[in-house]
């Protein structure tokens, strides 16, 4: 059990402090976030995970507990100094897609303050890939390790003259 307040991941027995995304997770009816610019601080070895919420006041509010999908911009294009269109890597950059996966909130035996996230469907395991699992609109930051199969997990970016524009990476040929 935690001993100290925060989010934590329960994986294959091993308890990790899930550190917090800066500013405020976007609404999951906002297709794309801003852009975050800084690689997870925690790696859970599987995606058989739930989730331990240890807060003072002891509440969530269940209706907005979900796991969203994190994607690595793979490349980024854009318009050259010679006004040219290049494409160029998009280096460590990843957005908070609106896809997401719901999970169920329960009390832990005993403890008051801690409630258990755990996912609605039983069996139901992330693939591997970047995620956060959102609190009280707090995203928490984690990576499921492996190879990375799933789709939602890669966007490309268009910067425009009125904006940045994302879509789906290709697949693979």
């Amino acid at each position: 059990m935690p001993t100290t307040f925060g989010v934590y991941a329960l994986n294959e027995g091993q308890l990790q402090e899930l550190k917090p995304v800066p500013g405020k997770i976007p609404d999951r009816r906002v297709a794309i976030s801003a852009a975050i610019n800084t690689p997870s601080a925690t790696t859970l070895t599987s995606g058989d995970v739930n989730f331990i919420v240890f807060r003072p006041d002891g509440s969530i509010e269940a209706s907005v507990t979900e796991v969203r999908v994190v994607a690595k911009v793979s490349r980024s294009m854009g318009v050259d100094a010679s006004g040219k269109a290049a494409i160029v890597s998009a280096g460590d950059s990843w957005v908070i897609r609106s896809m997401s996966y719901p999970y169920k909130v329960g009390p832990v035996e005993d403890q008051q303050r801690m409630l258990l996230l755990q996912p609605e469907q039983d069996g139901f395991t992330l693939s591997p890939g970047r995620y956060i699992v959102v609190v009280k609109g707090i995203g928490y930051d984690f990576t499921v390790a492996g190879t990375i199969t799933d789709p939602n997990q890669c966007v490309e970016r268009i910067n425009a003259a009125n904006g940045a524009f994302y879509s789906p990476c290709p697949p693979p040929r």
